[in-house]
């Protein structure tokens, strides 16, 4: 009568569950509303209507309606007033079940739906039917647990539903928890919405399995190409089982010695061992082990003597090295008869027995010789209070880098990770080395087959050694070093991971070792002697003094 606007209807239009678009308008007293949704795609639709009155009460939902567009259309939605449905839904004490997924449904179309809290209860609002009747259903961990039919005044649906817990302890065949994650889960065939239902844990290897309907279960662990599972029926099969976990790995050893060769002595003795409880006792070196995957310490002994130990975390078929304590005897006998040598010809020189040129051209060799079995670049790092210390050394020969770390009294050696690439190059370079050696050696036959000195060659020989070999190591070598310290050399703080899994912060400084300032020195070495050899041809000496006098 008055033409006031006396509520406010709009409505929602949704696809898949998705609010698309809402339009507005203002019904008059005595008119239907009419609501425009311009523009929208091709599609299948539902169409919510709400209302409010005086624009004060809270809104209403009161009609919907499921429309497939295809063309400009016309929908008429039959309206009446909203009707809540509480539900509550009690496990077998009396306590709220919670995480019920509650749908309402008329025909195919999706009225509303909502879950269910801590309580066990919630409520459904939808337009009152008065035509068409709607169906609750109702889904709990994949199962369907109330699918009915809601008559017309019917406003609350109580649900009783008895739930149970099943206990799962899972050992490997060790007898031991896994060491690995085997992630468990439960899932059922008859299930309506088939789902993995995870476990709560509570502690290693024992998971709980919380507020399960009744029926027939499959349980499963799995980790990598392996896979156990067990035919679990609620409640007939119990509160608990037992499940083992069926994961086997073949584990070789291989001993080196503290350069990183191999040692071929069988009298070592290996002992393997998982959180303080001994596996595998005085098992040889070149046996094939399988266990269960996990964390091992395995540790070395020669005599009775500790000589080695590394953890390990066993996850695949693996071949691990491990670095001994027991020192090379080639190092070491090679650099005592350098020394030797380097004295002999000492004396030699200074009794007139042998020429300058050829005295520096044997220490050059010796010096070469020794620079193959001396670190060529060096780490050493220590934690504030000296708990722990730490070096690294890297060889030519073999083409190895070891770790040393002093730790609560024990010292773990290991191959640090270096790239193939890297490695290759290490003996690409070795072979740079020796050729300069061989070319030193070469260079006596001519002095004695043929009484001539070819100190040209001799001097471009060396001063290409130098380069190639300076060169060739700082610069791949520095690219090593850019990745994990920064450069070639420097000082500087480094996260060290210890044995415990703790991570302490080092002081650490970082160069190229003694190897490679020999090798360098050996280099120059030659170069003096091609040049002393030069200058003797030349007689450039006596030269000179006649020229003084």
């Amino acid at each position: 009568i008055t033409g006031l606007s006396i509520s406010e209807i709009w409505a929602e239009l949704y696809q898949e569950d998705e609010l698309i678009s809402v339009a507005y308008t203002n019904k008059p007293l005595f008119a239907p509303p009419n609501i425009k949704f311009p523009k929208i795609a091709a599609g299948d639709y539902v169409v919510k209507v709400y209302r409010r009155i005086l624009n004060v009460f809270n809104k209403s939902y009161i009609g919907i309606e499921p429309v497939t567009v295809e063309e400009d259309t016309d929908l008429d939605i039959y309206c009446t007033w909203q009707k809540d449905i509480n539900v509550k839904c009690l496990d077998q004490y009396g306590k709220g079940v919670r995480d019920i997924e509650f749908v309402l449904l008329k025909n195919v179309t999706v009225v509303a739906c909502n879950i269910t809290d801590v309580t066990g209860m919630l409520t459904l609002s939808a337009p009152f039917n008065l035509f068409d009747s709607y169906v609750l259903s109702a889904l709990y961990k994949g199962f369907l647990i109330c699918d009915e039919e809601i008559p017309m005044l019917q406003k609350n649906v109580d649900i009783d539903l008895d739930l149970y817990d099943l206990t799962v302890n899972v050992k490997d065949k060790l007898g031991m928890a896994p060491g690995v994650d085997v992630r468990p889960f439960l899932t059922s065939s008859k299930m309506y919405k088939p789902i993995n239902i995870k476990p709560e844990t509570i502690s290693s290897g024992t998971y709980v399995f919380r507020d399960l309907p009744a029926g027939s279960y499959e349980f499963q662990i799995s980790y990598g190409a392996f896979k156990d599972t067990r035919n679990v029926k609620i409640p007939d099969t119990g509160d608990s089982i037992n499940v083992e976990f069926s994961a086997l790995f073949d584990l070789n050893l291989e001993l080196l010695d503290s350069r990183g060769s191999p040692i071929r002595d069988n009298s070592k003795t290996i002992q393997i061992t998982r959180k303080g409880q001994t596996i595998c006792d005085t098992i040889s070196h070149d046996e094939t082990v399988t266990l269960p995957p996990g964390e091992y310490t395995i540790d070395v002994y020669s005599d009775d003597k500790h000589i080695g130990i590394k953890n390990i975390k066993l996850t695949s078929n693996r071949k691990i090295k491990i670095v001994t304590t027991i020192k090379s005897i080639i190092p070491i006998l090679v650099a005592g008869l350098v020394l030797v040598f380097i004295g002999e010809i000492f004396v030699l020189i200074i009794f007139k027995k042998i020429s300058l040129n050829t005295f520096l051209k044997l220490l050059a060799m010796s010096l070469i010789l020794i620079s193959l079995f001396q670190p060529w670049w060096v780490l050493n790092a220590s934690s504030e209070n000296l708990v722990a210390e730490k070096n690294t050394e890297m060889f030519i020969m073999p083409q190895t880098m070891i770790e040393t770390l002093d730790y609560e009294n024990v010292r773990y050696l290991d191959l640090a990770t270096i790239p193939e690439m890297f490695t290759d190059f290490l003996g690409v370079l070795m072979l740079v080395i020796c050729s300069g050696f061989v070319l030193l050696g070469i260079s006596f036959v001519p002095n004695i087959i043929l009484k001539r000195r070819f100190y040209k060659i001799l001097i471009f020989a060396s001063v290409l050694f130098l380069i190639l070999v300076v060169v060739a190591f700082s610069y791949g070598m520095s690219r090593i070093c850019e990745i994990s310290v920064g450069g070639l050399q420097g000082e500087g703080t480094s996260d060290v991971v210890l044995p415990d899994g703790t991570t302490a912060v080092m002081y650490a400084n970082w160069g190229l070792g003694l190897g490679f300032y020999l090798c360098i020195f050996a280099a120059l070495t030659a170069l003096v002697a091609g040049i002393a050899d030069s200058l003797r041809k030349k007689d450039w000496l006596k030269r000179f003094h006649k020229k003084i006098l």
